[in-house]
């Protein structure tokens, strides 16, 4: 039987089942800031992973929609957590609205924190003081990141001695969750829309316009669209009587705002320990635990975009720097100066990855292969299906509704795919032999899922969405950060374009969108850092990448190293974005270390994970992931045992919390039970 693309099909297996989280994975829009996060990361489900290789999945913790109203919570100049979510604390802390020219003295903002715990109390000798953490974007909500992750990372962090057994040596920290300004629950918000239908429709029609290269109007019309929104939002933030948050959004802000946090939360600590102590000891004069407010340092784990919101504050304030972990590393340079072209140095290294997966996973795992297939073969076939949908979409027909799958769709979830490939590739590769056959149980269950992305559907008795994402909120802070784009014409637009699309088919005519979106943004902050990116810190930094992140790429790790002196660089040998792409327990390991003892690994420390790991390279010098420019790097490896077992369980947990999270946009479609199946056929089992 001959397929759309005029070769000979094989049959596909039965496919992962998306469900309504891929219509979020098949849009145009994953490019959402110099890091990518998930176009949707508003929703509310998740299940948490299990840290234990047999046991099942821990119950999905309790946050959706109505299960805890942030509107309840009055925000305060210092912290007053309330219950909510799942073993989790919530508050709003009330902070200037322009700490650096004094500009509306009276107006605040409302940062939404939620934090998770630690397992001992802040008067035990054990505490050790809260990690903030940041997801990247810019634009990700990291109160909702924190609910979704921070119980695997806190596994990470903590000290791996019970809790039962007396150590003065052993540490267990809280783990907190802020949304930076204009984002998700912190308010005000950035909008650029009179109301959510409006920001709806228009992303809608965006979308419908597919990306860049999709067609030979695309470039035009994207163009003038762009345009279109970013001068009406300049002219409605000129008709504001007050003061407009999209001017206070910079990430020079965001830093500020933490500095805020951090030592909001030192005065926290002192409070309650004093409260503890008078409760269990009546008329003993507290004495203060821990440091001063003003001398507190900051304890982060930042991701993509958020390695460049530590490396700001770093800048900003080298003494205030406790134990910073930089993962996935942006180069400064590269994003101050609007240069997407250096995200993209190993994209298409990680996407090499994707033929490698379906040539040793067979045709039972990636139907796009045949036993005899080289790796030519994949490729020639892979790229003949995308080609496929350029001028002919695919029809998708229901009693509900047309809809169809288009180029567009399909190139965006491949780049999408690439940022966790252990976890997605399964899929796309099904995706893919059911367009070249055309049929399918994919496509089937696909157009229910996909049909929220292109068309709006009026909402029951007036309701939305708790929350309707736009890209406002990336475009002040990217747009504000970066160099002012507004000077660039559509044809000097057009060679930059083609610059990015010859580095990287895969992702470049996605990744210039970004780019675009600045040459129309016209609101300009009222302050950004402009010193110099680096600084000597009170303590070192621990920066990690991976030798074949698609959009954090090994040489901005370096570059970034470069710039903190007493630094450390740890690689880790994975493909896909940030060490969480794949489980390491050496990279686990020295994160471990890092936090409890703040020991930085040996210089060129090399982490390459164990086979079992579904490894998509190994220490083969032929791997697609070895960089000889590595030259007589330190190699560490785990011998197997029980504590390398232990280690690996810790890994996968945490591998697994952030692809079933929105961080990337497929959260649902990877907790799918199809794709549990296919991947306890690879490896391990993860």
């Amino acid at each position: 039987m001959k397929s759309r693309t005029g070769l000979e099909i094989v049959a596909p297996s039965a496919p992962p089942r998306p469900t309504e989280r891929m219509k979020g994975f098949l849009t145009a829009a994953f490019a959402t800031g110099v890091v990518i996060w998930g176009l949707e990361w508003m929703s509310p489900s998740l299940v948490l992973p299990s840290l234990g290789r047999h046991s099942n999945p821990v119950a999905e913790p309790d946050y959706t929609v109505n299960s805890f109203e942030w509107s309840k919570i009055t925000p305060q100049k210092h912290f007053d957590f309330h219950p909510c979510y799942d073993g989790f604390e919530c508050a709003k802390l009330s902070v200037p609205l322009d700490y650096f020219n004094g500009e509306h003295p009276n107006n605040t903002v409302s940062i939404a924190i939620a934090k998770l715990p630690a397992k001992v109390p802040v008067d035990d000798p054990r505490y050790g003081g809260p990690i903030l953490l940041n997801p990247g974007g810019p634009g990700g909500p990291g109160a909702l990141f924190a609910l979704q992750v921070a119980k695997s990372l806190q596994v990470v962090v903590d000290s791996d001695v019970d809790l039962g057994v007396s150590s003065s040596s052993a540490k267990y920290f809280d783990l907190i969750g802020f949304d930076p300004r204009g984002i998700g629950e912190t308010e005000p918000a950035a909008e650029c829309m009179p109301d959510r239908p409006s920001a709806w429709s228009w992303t809608l029609r965006e979308a419908s316009e597919g990306i860049l290269g999709s067609s030979d109007a695309a470039l035009g019309r994207l163009w003038s669209m762009s345009h279109a929104f970013g001068t009406s939002c300049k002219q409605a933030l000129d008709a504001e009587d007050g003061p407009d948050i999209k001017r206070y959004m910079t990430t020079a802000f965001v830093a500020r705002d933490m500095l805020e946090i951090v030592e909001k939360h030192a005065h926290y600590v002192s409070e309650k320990a004093a409260q503890l102590l008078t409760q269990t000891h009546p008329g003993r004069r507290p004495r203060c635990r821990g440091p001063a407010p003003r001398e507190a340092k900051l304890q982060y784990w930042g991701f993509s975009y958020g390695t460049y919101l530590g490396s700001t504050f770093a800048s900003m304030f080298p003494d205030r720097v406790g134990r910073l972990v930089l993962d996935g590393v942006v180069s400064s340079y590269d994003y101050n100066n609007s240069l997407g072209n250096g995200s993209l140095t190993d994209t298409e290294k990680a996407m090499s990855s994707f033929y490698t997966f379906c040539l040793y996973s067979g045709p039972e795992i990636c139907p796009l292969t045949t036993p005899n297939s080289t790796l030519s073969d994949i490729e020639l076939r892979f790229q003949a299906i995308v080609k496929s949908l350029y001028h002919t979409p695919l029809a998708l027909n229901s009693p509900q509704g047309p809809e169809m799958l288009t180029y567009s769709d399909v190139k965006s979830a491949i780049f999408s795919s690439i940022y966790q490939p252990q976890r997605t590739f399964p899929y796309i590769a099904s995706l893919l032999a059911a367009i070249e056959a055309g049929y399918g149980t994919i496509l089937d269950e696909l157009r229910f899922d996909y049909r929220p992305n292109h068309i709006y559907s009026c909402p029951i008795n007036g309701s939305l969405p708790a929350k309707t994402y736009t890209t406002t909120p990336e475009h002040a802070i990217l747009c504000a950060d970066g160099a002012d784009q507004s000077h660039m014409s559509k044809s000097d637009f057009a060679a930059y374009l083609a610059l990015l699309e010859f580095l990287s088919p895969t992702s470049g005519a996605i990744w210039a969108t970004l780019r675009m979106h600045c040459t129309s943004w016209l609101i300009r902050p009222s302050y950004k850092f402009s010193g110099e990116i680096g600084s000597l810190t009170d303590h070192p930094i621990l920066f990690i990448s991976n030798t074949a992140d698609p959009v954090t790429p090994l040489r901005s790790g370096r570059f970034m190293h470069a710039k903190f002196p007493g630094s450390a660089l740890l690689l880790q040998d994975s493909a896909g974005h940030c060490s969480v792409a794949g489980p390491n327990p050496c990279t686990i390991t020295y994160v471990r270390r890092y936090f409890q003892t703040g020991d930085l690994p040996p210089e060129g420390t090399f982490c390459i994970p164990p086979p079992s790991a579904f490894s998509l390279n190994s220490t083969d010098p032929n791997s697609p992931f070895y960089d000889p420019d590595l030259g007589g790097a330190r190699v560490y490896g785990l011998d197997e045992g029980a504590e390398t077992q232990r280690l690996m369980d810790v890994a996968v947990g945490v591998h697994r919390a952030f692809a079933e999270s929105e961080a990337f946009g497929f959260g649902r479609m990877v907790r799918g039970e199809r794709v549990r199946g296919l991947m306890k056929n690879v490896g391990r089992g993860l």
